[in-house]
């Protein structure tokens, strides 16, 4: 039973470990392609929003644009403190969006996943599916009986 149990860990590690690695590398070249071919428009600072938590907190901006021949979209976007700092509701803010998926957008210059962040991301999720791997692919040893000790 106990083998079974680490054989369903192990496969859990490693679907959660590659299945994350894929949409992490998914998401930079996709924010990539956004800053090479994307397009840009102006828009609007519609509010700000700030979520504190004890070990962290969160700079939320949200903002409003109209893509080239589309509807008005609205986003919510984490941006960085002094970004957030510095912005107030009705400014005006360039945005940057997918050709394709203008839902697909950032504030110019922030938002976007580094290629810092994604090898971290990497390392962290190759470890975590190598420990699956290992689970996964382990033998199992038969436990020897214990023998007894002779008495003196």
């Amino acid at each position: 039973m106990a083998l079974f149990a680490a054989r369903v860990m192990g496969a859990t590690f490693v679907v959660l470990g590659v299945s994350m690695l894929v949409m992490t590398w998914g998401s930079y070249r996709r924010d990539m392609g956004i800053l090479r071919e994307g397009l840009h428009a102006e828009g609007t600072v519609v509010k700000k929003e700030f979520l504190a938590a004890s070990d962290d907190s969160d700079f939320i901006l949200v903002y409003a644009f109209t893509p080239q021949g589309g509807e008005r979209q609205q986003h919510r976007r984490n941006i960085s403190k002094a970004l957030w700092t510095r912005l107030r509701p009705g400014d005006r803010i360039q945005v940057q969006y997918g050709q394709s998926d203008p839902r697909r957008s950032f504030p110019e210059g922030h938002g976007v996943m580094s290629l810092g962040l994604a090898v971290f991301f990497t390392v962290v999720l190759v470890f975590l599916t190598l420990i699956g791997g290992v689970a996964l692919l382990a033998k199992a040893a038969p436990v020897a009986p214990e023998s007894p000790t002779p008495s003196s």
